[in-house]
């Protein structure tokens, strides 16, 4: 004998509805949660650029003066004389650059001067990093960038100048002949979870260009479009610093 329900479906074809329901909604979270994480991504990569734009602008206006870029740099100390700007360019985590870079140490004075327009410490948080508090000094825990050392003018536009900090720096490259982009591939921190984990991650080229990617993309293939290249060496052939990371707590030669 059949039981039926108060909506007049028999015990069996109740239990067979509701195991459909439940396969359709397992079905469809993974596309919500698939789409959750690209918007995620795509707002943290948004903050990226808005930093590359900002840290650019200030560059060509420094270029104008016969100043130096604000990119971190291996610089030379007899030509780089000023204190600040020594602090700035010779910071040894992202942290400590982005400081330099908002004036931390003056902000709120009369003579707080930031070194680029358009930055702030919000564009270092999100997906899972936790916002800086207001009147609290910048942390490593509230900043999710990597960010590119002896970045230079001549230097191949495929080259990540920021990185969110779930990618292993040392995975990263400083040169590249076409055995290691066929065979090299990025790895995840295992330090940094956030953000994203290991679901995915962002990076922002020097050309300006943003690059959104989940874990299939992590090849060096993928990474530098196929393209080889060196960054110890100048157009012309002369030996120039090698390219280094900073993540928010370390500096890191990649391949180390």
């Amino acid at each position: 004998m059949n039981v039926k329900s108060a909506s007049g479906l028999t015990l069996v074809e109740l239990i067979v509805v509701v195991g459909i329901a439940v396969v359709l909604v397992m079905a469809l979270c993974p596309v919500t949660v698939n789409d959750s994480l690209l918007d995620s991504m795509a707002a943290v990569g948004m903050r990226g650029r808005d930093i590359f734009v900002a840290i650019e602008g200030a560059n060509t206006e420094r270029k104008a003066l016969g100043l130096p870029p604000v990119w971190p740099c291996d610089f030379d100390p007899a030509t780089v004389t000023n204190a600040e700007e020594r602090a700035l360019m010779g910071a040894s985590n992202s942290s400590d650059f982005f400081r330099m870079l908002y004036d931390e140490e003056r902000l709120g004075a009369s003579d707080w001067a930031p070194y680029v327009a358009g930055f702030d410490y919000a564009k270092l948080a999100g997906a899972g990093v936790p916002a800086n508090m207001c009147g609290q000094g910048l942390r490593a825990t509230n900043n999710m960038w990597t960010v590119a050392k002896n970045v230079r003018d001549d230097m191949d536009d495929v080259i990540p100048v920021l990185i969110t900090r779930n990618i292993d720096a040392s995975s990263l490259a400083a040169r590249a002949g076409d055995r290691d982009l066929a065979e090299r591939s990025l790895r995840f921190d295992s330090a940094w979870t956030t953000p994203f984990g290991r679901k995915g991650y962002v990076l922002i080229r020097k050309g300006g260009a943003m690059f959104k990617a989940r874990p299939k993309y992590m090849p060096w293939r993928v990474v530098y479009n196929n393209q080889a290249f060196d960054t110890a060496l100048t157009t012309n052939g002369a030996a120039v610093p090698l390219l280094k990371y900073l993540t928010p707590d370390r500096e890191v030669v990649p391949g180390s």
